[in-house]
């Protein structure tokens, strides 16, 4: 209230505890202006009609023309307003900031507006500013504004693009406003980023052993202003596929883990991984490639030309038979017969083992750790 009114002959000042009633009117003729008593606490040498008196507005002959233990704003302004040297004449202030408020999203259009209100007898014209963080700062004029009315105000249109949080700030600038504490409102808008990226492929490396369980691994992030449930794809070739969600909050990083992959046939190989959320700003960081190759230490050429193996017709074309040499009776490893998604559908024994029962398509036979050999049965 000293804001308001110190310049219309108002005094704001605090009356010790240890005064007596004479005291503090004493203190009243000593001002040449009207004073108001609100420290707070409770005052029991001071009860009056059994209250217990905090707000005292007092007049500089001394008389008590206000005395309350709560504080009513309104009611102390009234008459606080009926004593005063000068009248209040001019008093606009703002209502509401309408908008921005609360959350918008990044690249969103907000057009600006507030709600302004004219408390007094004189039809008004003033300025209105709108500041929203250090990026807009723009001011309207309000014109003709009529007596004890509101108005809605609004500003040029705002793009939300700086992320984070922002302070708006909302003003009315009439010169010779009386009263000062109403003129500003603020608020405050979250901007916020959808940003969820793939920043590494950590696993498979560049070349793992055949017959090796490889776990796929990617380090993602969120680089965005919002928590995410973040979707993780990985694809291996054209034989391998999985997913996973992992929640992430803004800013942070974590890996996901897919399904174990067992590679058996030797070559190169592409690798992606590719994440999504909610809504994606930035697209271009939610994938990443790369290659894999699958080595067989070996053990293809071994297989292949030490005899060990031999199959119907050619040397890679399975039919009815699939013959191990008796080279396989020193092996201490098991022998087995891999479909193509590395699921096992035989063990296979030296000698003639009879495969006609199985579906034609691709097998592996892998007699050792990382040794393997493909073949391909036919209809």
């Amino acid at each position: 209230m000293q804001l308001d009114y110190g310049s219309h002959g108002f005094t704001s000042i605090t009356i010790n505890l240890q005064d007596d009633w004479p005291t503090i009117l004493n203190y009243a003729r000593q001002y040449a202006s009207l004073y108001l008593k609100d420290n707070g606490t409770v005052w029991p040498v001071y009860r009056q009609n059994g209250y217990i008196p905090t707000n005292y507005v007092i007049d500089t002959s001394g008389i008590v023309r206000y005395v309350t233990e709560s504080f009513n704003e309104a009611a102390m302004r009234a008459v606080i307003e009926q004593w005063l040297p000068d009248q209040i004449d001019h008093d606009v202030g703002v209502n509401r900031i309408v908008a921005p408020n609360g959350s918008v999203d990044s690249g969103t259009v907000v057009v600006p507006a507030c709600t302004v209100y004219n408390y007094r007898s004189f039809t008004e014209t003033y300025p209105v500013r709108m500041r929203i963080g250090t990026v807009y700062d723009t001011t309207v004029t309000v014109v003709g504004h009529a007596p004890n009315t509101a108005r809605y105000v609004e500003f040029p249109a705002w793009t939300a693009l700086t992320r984070g949080q922002l302070a708006v700030t909302c003003t009315t600038e009439l010169v010779g406003d009386d009263i000062a504490t109403n003129d500003r409102q603020t608020a405050l808008v979250n901007v916020n980023v959808y940003d969820l990226a793939v920043t590494a492929i950590l696993a498979p490396g560049d070349s793992v052993d055949s017959g090796a369980v490889v776990a796929p691994q990617a380090e993602i992030r969120n680089f965005g202003t919002v928590a995410d449930m973040v979707r993780v794809v990985f694809t291996i070739g054209g034989f391998y596929r999985d997913s996973v969600s992992i929640p992430l909050q803004p800013g942070r990083c974590d890996t996901a883990v897919l399904r174990s992959w067992t590679p058996w046939e030797p070559g190169s190989f592409p690798v992606r991984c590719t994440v999504w959320g909610r809504w994606e700003m930035r697209p271009e960081n939610n994938l990443l490639t790369g290659m894999v190759r699958v080595v067989g230490a070996g053990g293809i050429e071994e297989a292949a030309n030490g005899g060990f193996l031999k199959a119907d017709v050619g040397a890679s074309v399975l039919r009815g038979t699939l013959e191990l040499g008796p080279a396989f009776c020193n092996l201490r490893t098991e022998t087995v017969l891999l479909d193509a998604g590395g699921r096992k559908v035989m063990v296979l024994r030296p000698g003639r083992n009879d495969v006609s029962a199985l579906p034609p398509g691709v097998y592996y036979c892998r007699f050792g750790a990382g040794v393997t050999r493909k073949f391909v049965k036919a209809e």
